[in-house]
């Protein structure tokens, strides 16, 4: 009874580390200042195949900041994507860590 009991267990782990050893991990915020506040990882849904990055502009002169948006993502953003804010960056990348950075 405890083999068996010790077989289920040992093959419940495999087949979730399976899972997301085979998922995407992508880092992930909304708007922040910096990159620092971006570090949080997150499994992907497994329709989201994409790990993006956006770098939108908030004020101007000299109160203008970039702030950064990373998410998963089903395809890669572009400007359409954001008809309410002026873009610095879209950075978009198919492996999972792969928005480390900060926008450019």
């Amino acid at each position: 009874m405890k083999a068996a009991s010790f077989l289920v267990s040992l093959l419940v782990t495999f087949a979730v580390c399976t899972q997301i050893a085979q998922a995407l991990v992508c880092f992930t915020c909304e708007d922040q200042t910096s990159n620092w506040a971006c570090l949080r990882m997150t499994i992907c849904p497994k329709e989201e195949k994409r790990c993006i990055t956006v770098g939108t502009v908030s004020g101007t002169g000299n109160k203008s900041n970039v702030l950064i948006t990373k998410k998963c993502a089903r395809s890669c953003p572009s400007e359409r994507d954001f008809p309410n804010r002026t873009l610095n960056s879209i950075f978009c990348c198919e492996n999972a860590w792969c928005n480390i950075g900060r926008p450019k």
